[in-house]
């Protein structure tokens, strides 16, 4: 059960300047950002003091209310009382590439490093806690505050216990959308990237014995003619839609697949082991703008139409598939209210 706290004055405020800051509207309900993290994080541990243990070194601390003169002293800007307070180590990586951009903010917010590791899945876990509950995120690098913007997660993932056939699903959605087409052929493979494959007469290749390498030849030759005479089985598949029957914008891919482990959404259902997950994603058709922190009006419109057109998808593959929808940021949508 969260355990409500309280910061008064600027310098008990200055003892959370030092901290990553989760910053939430003062009507949140802490029981929600409890079920926020667990969703995400199904292993977390509720504390004795009321803190949520995410990781061995990761502790989310909160609600916290502060009064102004706190909040100076934590350096929270003005209409913020209520904040959560993260405890994780400083882990950076490399910095980002000068004049590059992306959507929430954190290559303005660590020009010297990006967070890395147990630091960069925590603050995306903050990011995503606040734009699910219309928060931001005050991050301790300079005092930079991030608010992430909710329009910018399109997409909704559908995790079922059932493998819809390519026609039944491509059938369902197509009766509700135009435009609808089917992908089950994939692309042809034109071998490995150049510099994947080491150069045959490389050192590590001439060292082996003429043996060893023939042998090897021969077992690489065997597991391929197994492969090849096996039974073809369809693993994925796609079902997609033109956003726009007149005009260019870009495309909702809906991609089947079999999970490869458990979705943390769904972990504790009976059928989580063998979930097949529904991707429903938006493609741009300019996926540089998609990176901007603050992208153009006229892309934010096609958004908002992709968006619609990709809850409507999402519904309808909800529908076809028994399935749970949750969002970008892997937490649980209603079904009903998609």
């Amino acid at each position: 059960m969260p355990v409500l706290q309280r910061r008064s004055g600027e310098d008990d405020g200055k003892v959370l300047a030092s901290r990553h800051l989760l910053l939430v509207p003062a009507e949140t309900n802490p029981l929600d950002v409890e079920a926020l993290v667990y969703t995400r994080y199904p292993e977390t541990v509720t504390t004795d003091d009321g803190s949520l243990r995410i990781g061995r070194h990761t502790v989310l601390t909160g609600p916290v209310v502060i009064d102004a003169a706190a909040a100076r002293g934590a350096r929270v800007p003005e209409g913020w009382s209520v904040v959560y307070v993260l405890d994780v180590p400083t882990e950076r990586g490399d910095r980002p590439w000068p004049g590059t951009s992306d959507p929430d903010g954190l290559y303005r917010a660590f020009p010297r490093g990006l967070p890395v590791r147990a630091e960069g899945r925590a603050i995306e876990m903050l990011l995503a806690l606040a734009r699910r509950l219309g928060g931001a995120v005050r991050v301790h690098s300079g005092a930079t505050v991030l608010t992430p913007d909710p329009e910018a997660a399109v997409d909704v993932l559908v995790h079922s216990q059932y493998w819809v056939e390519p026609d039944t699903l491509y059938q369902a959605v197509a009766a509700a959308h135009p435009g609808t087409r089917l992908a089950v052929e994939g692309e042809p493979w034109l071998g490995p990237p150049a510099g994947l494959v080491d150069d045959p007469e490389d050192e590590a290749a001439a060292a082996l014995p003429i043996e060893q390498r023939i042998s090897l030849h021969a077992h690489a030759d065997r597991m391929d003619a197994e492969a090849m005479a096996g039974e073809l089985v369809l693993d994925a598949y796609a079902v997609v839609v033109d956003v726009a029957a007149d005009r260019d914008e870009g495309l909702v891919e809906v991609l089947v697949h079999v999970a490869e482990e458990p979705p943390a959404p769904i972990a504790g259902l009976e059928w989580a082991p063998r979930a097949v997950t529904y991707e429903v994603r938006w493609a741009p058709p300019d996926e540089a703008e998609a990176t901007l922190e603050a992208p153009g009006g006229a892309f934010v419109a096609m958004r908002r139409r992709a968006h619609a057109l990709v809850l409507a998808v999402a519904r309808t593959v909800v529908e076809a598939t028994d399935g749970v929808p949750v969002d970008a940021d892997g937490f649980l949508l209603d079904r009903y209210s998609l």
